[in-house]
């Protein structure tokens, strides 16, 4: 007799995010990622949006410390 507690687990999908583009009533793209590489992407986002506010503080800082006769 076979012990219920053993049995193969239900299939649980895969983590992450789908996304699919439709165009009438037929699918032109279907695109998949993991979780994994969403927070990857993330980051890479994160990392460029904080080196441009970065970069745009900096000029604004130079450009008020700048002389008057520089502007």
């Amino acid at each position: 007799m076979a012990d219920q507690r053993t049995s193969d687990a239900p299939f649980a999908p895969p983590a992450g995010a789908t996304a699919s583009l439709r165009l009438g009533s037929g699918v032109a793209m279907e695109a998949r990622i993991s979780t994994s590489g969403l927070l990857g992407v993330a980051a890479i986002v994160s990392a460029a949006l904080l080196g441009s506010a970065a970069i745009v503080l900096a000029a604004r800082r130079s450009r008020a410390a700048a002389p008057p006769d520089a502007r």
